[in-house]
């Protein structure tokens, strides 16, 4: 089939640039199954930019759409869209610029399956309020016309609590095309020296925004009273609008010299941040998935996140990890004796078979192969 992925959230998901990008594993995953994939990912506008395609492969290509936006919903011109497709995967969530795509796809009689991770504004106050009920009016009328996918079971009672009657459940997967599957091979303490660390050190990492919803001031709290009994270094890789009082927060440290702070690292070199640490640390409370966490245990380094709908998902039975409570629960974990190799090895083993993009990919084209619109 000739197939789309859309993608009009113009947020950090997908970001241009970014490694293991969701819409990128999954078109792999559905062109790897025989189909042709086109991904259409809405991109901030700025100036006059235009539209640019580039070829990842033999029938996959993304196609970056500068966008106007209202926050991070982008809104897409259906112009660019390919009439004849036979069917689209739309990475949905809460957006409320879907309804005229969903339109367009009724005219030319492709399938458009919506998929969705956020029932919800995560922006509080005016912003928040507005946002969720443009959803309501618009696109919630929409997921309850027919049949939609859920990356976790609680967006799923959530859908179906919003009168959603049809949803089925496929979690996000890694990209594995992109991953250094021969990371062990590496010489540990020589990535470690590249980093600035010692063979010897302890170290906690995280990977992401630094924005605050990831809570990245509070991490620094927390090493804190870490290294205050175990000694260890802090290794935080990612930008964002709580950077700069990040570095503050660092600077007053008296630690300092032990935390090192890299805003952004080249694709191919981010397996050495997971290659190189001892421990991840998730403190995002509201967490929908949580790819670095995923790639954390896919490296073998030890979790520790809060209780959020991702990571109670992804944790699950996954030795050598922790889902934590609060952040006494995470120092704890930290200040404890460290997994056993055995049992990350049999988490990484875990997250393979678990989370990969076959089961999505399954989902939607056993849904575009039905009857079409």
């Amino acid at each position: 089939m000739k197939l789309g992925i859309i993608c009009t959230m113009i947020n950090g998901f997908g970001r241009r640039g970014f490694y293991n990008t969701q819409e990128i594993g999954l078109g792999r995953e559905l062109v790897r199954q025989g189909h042709a994939v086109t991904i259409y990912k809405c991109v901030k506008k700025e100036g006059a930019g235009e539209a640019e395609r580039v070829e990842l492969g033999d029938r996959l290509s993304i196609l970056y759409i500068p966008v106007s936006s209202f926050g991070a919903h982008g809104c897409l011109d259906t112009a660019v869209l390919d009439p004849d497709m036979d069917a689209a995967l739309c990475f949905a969530d809460n957006q409320i610029f879907l309804p005229h795509i969903h339109r367009f796809c009724v005219r030319h009689g492709i399938k458009l399956v919506p998929y969705i991770g956020r029932t919800h504004s995560s922006s509080g106050g005016v912003h928040g309020f507005v946002m969720n009920a443009l959803f309501h009016m618009g696109t919630l009328r929409w997921f309850r016309r027919g049949p939609v996918i859920s990356k976790i079971e609680e967006v799923r009672q959530e859908l179906l609590q919003l009168g959603v009657k049809d949803v089925t459940v496929a979690p996000v997967g890694l990209d594995f095309s992109v991953m250094k599957s021969n990371f062990r091979e590496y010489d540990r303490a020589q990535l470690r020296r590249e980093l600035g660390l010692m063979p010897e050190d302890t170290v906690i990492c995280t990977v992401g925004r630094m924005g605050p919803e990831k809570n990245p001031l509070d991490l620094v709290d927390i090493y804190r009273e870490v290294r205050r009994q175990k000694p260890c270094k802090l290794l935080l890789v990612g930008e964002g609008i709580q950077s700069d009082e990040l570095k503050a927060r660092i600077a007053a440290c008296e630690w300092a010299a032990d935390i090192i702070l890299i805003d952004r690292i080249p694709n191919d070199q981010i397996w050495k941040i997971y290659a190189a640490a001892d421990y991840f640390v998730n403190l995002c409370r509201t967490e929908i998935f949580g790819m670095a966490i995923l790639e954390a245990m896919y490296y073998e380094v030890s979790v520790a996140a809060l209780v959020a709908p991702g990571p109670s998902v992804t944790l699950q039975d996954m030795p050598g990890h922790k889902l934590c409570r609060d952040y006494e629960d995470v120092k704890n974990w930290l200040l404890a004796e460290y997994p056993s190799r055995e049992a990350l090895h049999e988490s990484a083993a875990r997250t393979v078979q678990r989370y990969n993009w076959k089961p999505c990919a399954d989902a939607f084209l056993s849904i575009a192969a039905g009857e079409k619109q």
